[in-house]
């Protein structure tokens, strides 16, 4: 293989890392950083959003109104739960925790009484369109046709040509547009500054006629359709069971602490970048699991040395050059 192949697989790697870690954290981070609420039913809103989207799917919907759809549906739920349960819990985290916990088994049980153990996989989009590198080739985007005259008869691919799918491109691409969209909202719309005011100061915004309560209502629903959103994007590469977000749980919540509450786009992408290239090297030089191990290894680490997380110690930083 050589050196192209490898920094471009490196790259690509990297990326769908990337992608998967701000795809999963990026409504838990808002619920997190604004709320203070350690919300660990977060994976059981990305499987509502990949039950809508499979639905949806099988009903003939396309798969990228299928996903906005699983959006909001997941949204309803979450500012549903809020309004019944997570009100309760504000800023108390231990608390919180426990009771979303309770919350995600709950709502996992009652989808594996009513769906069963899993459904139907669902079809990759764009899995016609293959990147191939190296060897004769070099670098080409390819179709069906051009991928099958690559492999031939045998149906493999030449010596030192790699192949890569570029859905994954498709889910880094759409996580930072997310990214640019959520901040978007919080930095440069009234909602945003409500928002804001009403996590600094709840008493003095609702003093100055903020609703504070629709608010948190709002914020929370964000949170859990941005989740949707996500489960939504997973559905179309993974199995759906009703323990689907069981497997980004930890990742999320990972990458939140390590970002911190102090900002919660600015945390956020440091930590996704710093946890996503440990993360890469790691499973590149040894495996994928030696990749997870390192990445919790790197969150303990930051951690020791930032207790408040990375946009934690950028806001002492700059209390300090004040």
């Amino acid at each position: 293989m050589d050196a192209f192949t490898q920094i471009f697989g490196f790259a690509f790697q990297y990326l769908d890392s990337a992608a998967y870690l701000i795809l999963a954290a990026l409504g838990l981070s808002i619920i997190f950083g604004m709320m203070g609420v350690i919300n660990m039913a977060h994976g059981e809103l990305m499987m509502i959003g990949a039950y809508i989207t499979a639905f949806c799917m099988y009903g003939g919907i396309p798969a990228p109104i299928a996903i906005l759809l699983a959006g909001v549906g997941a949204g309803i739920a979450g500012m549903i739960l809020e309004r019944l349960i997570i009100r309760h819990f504000y800023k108390q985290l231990l608390s919180s925790l426990v009771v979303t916990w309770g919350l995600s088994m709950i709502i996992s049980q009652v989808f594996l009484i009513m769906f069963g153990p899993n459904m139907p996989s669902l079809p990759t989009p764009f899995s016609d369109i293959k990147i191939l590198v190296g060897g004769e080739v070099g670098f080409a985007l390819v179709g069906a046709e051009g991928f099958a005259r690559v492999t031939g008869e045998t149906g493999r691919m030449p010596p030192g040509v790699e192949s890569f799918g570029i859905y994954r491109l498709v889910m880094f691409a759409v996580a930072v547009l997310m990214v640019v969209a959520v901040w978007l909202l919080l930095r440069k719309t009234e909602f945003g500054a409500r928002a804001r005011a009403t996590m600094d100061n709840p008493t003095m915004a609702n003093a100055l006629g903020i609703s504070t309560p629709r608010i948190y209502a709002y914020t929370f629903g964000l949170g859990s359709a941005l989740a949707g959103i996500a489960g939504g994007l997973f559905a179309l590469t993974s199995a759906i069971t009703p323990y689907f977000g069981a497997a980004y749980t930890a990742r999320a919540f990972i990458t939140v602490v390590v970002g911190g509450a102090a900002g919660v786009i600015n945390g956020l992408v440091a930590s996704v970048a710093a946890l996503g290239g440990v993360q890469t090297i790691l499973s590149n030089l040894f495996s994928v699991y030696i990749g997870f191990v390192g990445m919790i290894a790197a969150a303990f680490l930051i951690l020791l040395v930032m207790p408040t997380g990375i946009s934690g110690y950028m806001e002492k930083l700059r209390g300090r050059s004040r």
